[in-house]
Order: structure tokens, then sequence, then C-alpha cells
């Protein structure tokens, strides 16, 4: 690949990258936010300090991700509808890629869910049926260290996800945009004149390119979610040469990521609206053997 072109794609990637991270600091939490879970997994995320990330392609809900992907297929489709032959080289895959499934084939997102205090219905779906606990996380543990060089597993993203339509064009917009701009430039000036190099620039700039896609499929959501006000933790990985360890794949794939501020940051557990009197002595005893005796026992006043 021409070294010029080269550089283009890696401008394309930062400013990629950039967007992503402006993305992590909107979304940034200034409350508490609540993870719903069993009392069971209490026990486990505190002896471990660790929380599980689930594959985004093997979430509870299998229409989530249809709905982002669906908005940028549309991009996409636009995009090639208007634009001339050199362009309609790139697109035309991409568009014909109903399943995103270069995609999925490549990059894999991991996720760990927030959401707000006592939801009824967050109870009812991931806390064993109202009968488990929240556990009340401070924004620090959610403020991303920023540091020179980072492990895969500490290149997390915080996805503040957003609701409805027109914010999901305008997110899918942005980077299909910016491929569109970035593949021109190469075009006039000249980089792409052997087959060969256009083949690689374009490989490269469809692989940076979606993981932003993924990122923003990941992040927002139909109106009809708009009530779990959910932030999520992300982790990713290459799947040619994974970074993180995948664990129970392909039953269940995930990532398990250490958490060192977790127990400085719990403000509470709540106690599920179906919780009884001993999942609430469990409780007690898994904060009061994890060090954490004066952490809060609440109660969820939904029913």
């Amino acid at each position: 690949m021409h070294r010029r072109a080269e550089k283009l794609a890696d401008r394309f990637n930062q400013a990629s990258v950039l967007r992503m991270a402006k993305g992590n600091e909107r979304g940034a939490p200034t409350e508490p936010l609540f993870h719903y879970t069993s009392v069971a997994a209490l026990e486990a995320i505190i002896a471990s300090e660790t929380f599980w990330f689930t594959s985004v392609y093997h979430m509870d809900d299998d229409q989530e991700l249809s709905f982002g992907f669906a908005i940028s297929h549309a991009l996409l489709a636009a995009a090639l509808e208007r634009e001339d032959v050199n362009m309609k080289v790139f697109l035309k895959p991409l568009v014909e890629d109903m399943a995103f499934s270069r995609i999925r084939d490549r990059f894999e997102f991991y996720s760990a869910s927030f959401g707000q205090k006592d939801d009824a219905r967050q109870w009812a779906d991931y806390a064993d049926g109202g009968k488990g606990i929240a556990i009340g996380l401070g924004p620090k543990l959610f403020g991303l260290e920023k540091k020179k060089t980072y492990k895969p597993e500490e290149k997390t993203f915080l996805g503040k996800v957003e609701y409805g339509e027109p914010a999901a064009k305008i997110r899918h917009a942005a980077i299909v945009d910016s491929a569109v701009q970035t593949i021109k430039q190469a075009h006039q000036q000249g980089l792409l004149l052997k087959p060969e190099d256009e083949e690689a620039f374009l490989h490269l700039m469809a692989a940076y390119m979606y993981v932003e896609i993924l990122w923003n499929s990941v992040t927002t959501k139909s109106d009809k979610w708009a009530h779990q006000v959910e932030t999520r933790l992300l982790a990713v990985n290459d799947l040619k040469k994974p970074g993180i360890p995948i664990k129970n794949a392909p039953a269940r794939p995930r990532v398990e990521i250490p958490q060192p501020l977790l127990k400085a940051n719990i403000t509470e557990v709540m106690m599920g609206p179906k919780a009884d009197d001993d999942a609430r002595a469990n409780v007690r005893k898994v904060l009061d053997d994890g060090d954490l005796a004066t952490v809060q026992i609440t109660s969820a006043s939904t029913a």
C-alpha cells in the first residue's frame, strides 16, 4: 500500500477513536449507577473484583443490534446510490453484507450493563425476577484512566446508550461520511492507481470502520427501550488475534475484566422487591466477608 494512503487511513482511524472517546466523556455518570444481578453473582463479583462482559452477539435480546445495523445499512445504501464508481467499489460489498457478517467475523464487543436506581423492569429482567440485588456504583468507577499505553483489557469504552432513530442516524452518518471523504481524498491524490494498492487501502478502511459501526450499534437502541436509561462498559476483541481471553465460547462468549476500583466505589446494595430475609442475611455476610461492612443494604420501593 502507498505510504501516503496508509497515513490517510490512520488519520481516519484516529478520528473514529476520538469520536468514541468523546462519547465516553459525554456518557460519564455524575450519580451512582446500578448493576442488577442475582445474590450468587454478587458473591462472585465481590470475591473476584471482576465483572463478566457478555458478547454483544449473545445478549438476551437478539434484536438489539439489528436496530443500529439497519440504520448503518440504510446510510451505506444511500451513499452507494449517490456516489461515483470509485466509491461504489468500497460501498457495494458493505451494502451486500446485509447481516454485517464481515463485522461479526472480525470484531466482538463485550458488554456489562448498568441502569438507574430501583427500576421495576430491571428488577424483573435482570435481578432473578426481583429476588436478586442491585449494586450501586459511584461515578469514579466509570472514570476511565488515561494512559499512554493500555493492556487489551484496559481498552474499555464507556457507552451511554442513546434512544431513537434521529440520534442513531447522527452517530452512524459520522463514520459513513468520514469514510467516503477519506477514500475520495486518496483517489484525488492518485494514491490508488494500482489495483493492489486500492484493494489493500479499502480493506484497511473497512476494518477501521467496523469498530465504530459496531460500537454505535451497541450504544443506540429503539425508543421502546428508553426506560432502561442504560450505560454500558464495553471491551473489544479483534477475533483474528484476540487480546483478551474469551471464556465460555461458543455457547455464550464473555471476557472477565478486573475492576480494581470496585470495592471502593460500592455505594449500596439494594435488595429486590421479592427478596426474602434469608437473601438479605446472605448479602450482609458477603459484604462483611469482603471487608465491606460499612456498605448499607437498602430495599427496593418498587413492587
